[in-house]
């Protein structure tokens, strides 16, 4: 599994040439039509800095190659509270959603007691 942390920035470009000091990241990883850039950090974490719209919540995680069908069977042995909604700014704290189909795999939806957003990712 791969875990994604998201932070967002005014200027991508300046944001970039700092994280590049940081990371040593390659300057393909970058070009003027991107809105987002991955910085790996090792080989099962990576931050993702972006110009994108905010989230609802800033305290938001991405969990990349995750096994789906395994996080969605011990979601329900574990009794946990499932939504049908697909749009996490609608769905209720202490939920989740899912699997959802997606072009490349699916994802699940999960969103904690104080509303931080945690998406699981086949792909």
């Amino acid at each position: 599994m791969t875990i994604s942390f998201w932070l967002y920035c005014a200027n991508l470009e300046v944001s970039f040439g700092f994280y590049q000091k940081v990371f040593n990241l390659e300057n393909e990883i970058f070009t003027a039509k991107t809105k987002t850039f991955p910085a790996p950090i090792d080989n099962h974490a990576e931050l993702k800095i972006s110009t994108l719209q905010q989230p609802v919540n800033e305290g938001n995680i991405e969990i990349n190659e995750a096994d789906i069908n395994k996080i969605y069977n011990r979601f329900i042995e574990n009794q946990l509270l499932q939504s049908d909604e697909s749009d996490i700014a609608k769905m209720p704290a202490g939920t989740f959603s899912g699997p959802w189909d997606y072009p490349g795999g699916k994802a699940l939806f999960l969103k904690d007691p104080d509303n931080h957003f945690i998406v699981f990712m086949e792909w």
